[in-house]
């Protein structure tokens, strides 16, 4: 079995550095295949990595989180990320 795969989408990037640390040090079998800074960018981790899992910002730019999760809802578990 694969390990399971995540993309993070945050548009501040400190904050994407601090999730990345932070999953990196409470889940180590994770691989996070992508980062993005745009709900855009976000879709098309998606569509590219196929991951398990993203970790999504409600707001971003161009796409919000929220039109993201509508888009890939389904196709992957959604993790929200509220600072």
């Amino acid at each position: 079995m694969r390990a399971a795969r995540a993309v993070i989408a945050e548009d501040e990037p400190l904050l994407r550095s601090e999730i990345r640390a932070t999953l990196q040090n409470l889940w180590p079998e994770l691989t996070i295949c992508a980062e993005a800074a745009d709900g855009t960018a976000a879709l098309q981790a998606i569509e590219r990595f196929a991951p398990d899992v993203i970790f999504l910002d409600i707001h971003m730019p161009s796409v919000d989180g929220l039109a993201v999760a509508e888009r890939v809802n389904g196709k992957v578990h959604v993790v929200w990320i509220i600072w």
